[in-house]
């Protein structure tokens, strides 16, 4: 039995399979939508608004690297190699939009190591 989706999003010790990365993957986005949408309805291009969309951008970008580094973890990498999505986040809009989507899939393709690795036992032996 792997991870559910809701949990343990800001663990450093879990490993997290495809299934569990890619679910909580999209609830987080789904709910920064959902941010968004509220925000853009109700304020308007406000500094409140924008301040309110800051305080729900920085943990949104800490539980992606999370998310991330257990991904990786489960593929026997180290999660610090998650911090390589910020410089590419930074980067030029279409440069920095395809070495993220590249990354996503990478991390939503490759299977995790079968058994126990360094970093835990296998997800999916739960």
């Amino acid at each position: 039995m792997s991870l559910t989706a809701t949990d343990e999003w800001f663990s450093t010790s879990v490993r997290r399979n495809r299934k569990s990365f890619f679910l909580a993957s999209i609830l987080l986005i789904v709910l920064m939508l959902v941010v968004i949408a509220a925000l853009a309805f109700f304020t308007r291009g406000s500094l409140r608004g924008q301040w309110i969309f800051f305080l729900f951008l920085v943990p949104f970008v800490i539980c992606t690297y999370f998310l991330a580094a257990q991904r990786l973890r489960d593929m026997n990498v180290t999660g610090w190699l998650a911090l390589l999505w910020i410089p590419a986040g930074i980067a030029d809009t279409y440069v920095g939009g395809a070495a993220s989507l590249a990354f996503l899939i990478v991390l939503c393709v490759v299977p995790g190591t079968q058994g126990d690795n360094r970093y835990g036992p296998d997800p999916l032996q739960r």
